[in-house]
């Protein structure tokens, strides 16, 4: 029988909204490697002007992470010759959701009008995929967006009401509905997208990434999807400059010659 959020107990709500019960190896040992990859590129200008740019938001629930943390992928794209920006945001309990979807749309705002990039892919993970696309479907994007890169998302953020996670985000269920992409109507998007989920993740994740991809597809972006083999919630964004992975051959076509991997 199929999980149902609504009717199952909170206990088993929590479990399918905590993805570091379902990794491939303790979530202390990824943190470590965020930081490790990332320190030697922290506190540098990454965006060269005119070139490609990728653009990541972090995950962590809202609550968790930083920008100086998120930067596993500069080696891939000095190699590649594409600039890389990580956003800042400020982290609940100090900032709602809501000031926290602003301020994601406001930074990459910015570092669109700084980087005149002729091609732009917006990526998250996690709670980095709800905000990746709260500022794709934000008029101020302003159609500059050619990809984005949606990896291990929350599209519904109603169940997230029911989990200890809730705690810091204090959402009820209008607000939660408010903020949540599946329920709102999409007037601006980029008019292409990358959906994926690692393998090892809760179904209530890879139910989501299903369904928010068929919706994209409904709405007429060209959407690609993918479960995605020996990948869980918090390896998966390694892969997106990474060619011979299906996140990473999409992105760096994109970003290499304004086209999708074929």
């Amino acid at each position: 029988m199929s999980f149902d959020w609504r009717t199952a107990t909170d206990a088993a709500v929590d479990l399918q909204y905590s993805p570091s019960r379902f990794g491939l190896k303790p979530l202390d040992e990824y943190l470590h490697e965020y930081h490790e990859m990332s320190a030697p590129w922290s506190g540098k200008d990454l965006v060269t002007p005119g070139a490609p740019l990728l653009v990541y938001i972090h995950g962590g629930y809202w609550q968790r992470l930083s920008a100086a943390d998120s930067l596993f992928n500069a080696p891939d794209a000095a190699r590649l010759g594409f600039s890389l920006h990580a956003t800042e945001y400020t982290l609940a309990p100090h900032a709602t959701v809501e000031q926290i979807v602003q301020e994601c749309i406001d930074d990459v705002v910015r570092v669109l009008d700084r980087a005149d990039a002729s091609r732009v892919v917006l990526a998250g993970c996690s709670a980095g995929a709800h905000l990746a696309t709260m500022v794709a479907m934000s008029p101020r994007s302003d159609g500059r967006i050619g990809m984005v890169a949606l990896l291990s998302g929350i599209y519904d953020l109603r169940p997230v009401v029911r989990i200890d996670d809730n705690d810091a985000l204090q959402l009820d269920a209008p607000r939660a509905s408010a903020l949540s992409p599946v329920l709102l109507p999409h007037t601006t998007y980029a008019p292409r997208a990358v959906v994926a989920v690692g393998r090892h993740e809760p179904g209530e994740f890879i139910r989501q990434s299903r369904e928010y991809a068929a919706q994209l597809r409904s709405l007429g972006v060209a959407t690609e999807e993918a479960v995605v083999d020996d990948r869980d919630h918090f390896n998966l964004p390694y892969d997106l400059l990474r060619t011979g992975t299906f996140v990473g051959d999409h992105v760096v076509s994109y970003l290499s010659n304004g086209e999708p991997n074929q």
